[in-house]
């Protein structure tokens, strides 16, 4: 189970869905994910809105397609977070731990980023992955 795994996820697409679901399949237990190339839409970041810890945040949707130019981050069983994040990360649904930092070009050449919170592929998503 060596090497680097792609996954695409499709145009209208959930992506932490779709990551989730194909992590579960493949039963790993934890993944790195180290990059990711095309275009997304739908987009919501979570973002610190204070210099102090305990962290505290919030997410900004923006509006309008984009292409990634940055996308890194690592997904594990629930259990095995570190629990300074179940604050920031309230959703106790999922079996997973999805932590992903992205990076994303807007009309105008603005970018946005932060945590990834929500969104979708716009066109296709191809997302790189390590099984740990």
């Amino acid at each position: 189970m060596r090497g680097v795994y792609e996954l695409t996820v499709n145009s209208g697409e959930d992506i932490k869905e779709t990551i989730v679901s194909y992590i579960l399949e493949q039963k790993w237990e934890e993944a790195y994910i180290s990059g990711a190339i095309g275009s997304v839409i739908g987009m919501a970041f979570t973002t610190p809105v204070e210099d102090k810890l305990p962290l505290k945040t919030a997410s900004v949707a923006v509006e309008g397609a984009a292409e990634v130019i940055s996308f890194t981050g690592e997904v594990m069983k629930r259990e095995r977070m570190d629990p300074a994040l179940e604050a920031v990360y309230p959703d106790k649904t999922c079996p997973l731990f999805v932590h992903i930092h992205v990076g994303c070009a807007y009309r105008g050449g603005n970018v946005r980023g932060g945590g990834l919170a929500a969104g979708k592929a716009f066109r296709s998503l191809r997302i790189f992955m390590v099984p740990i």
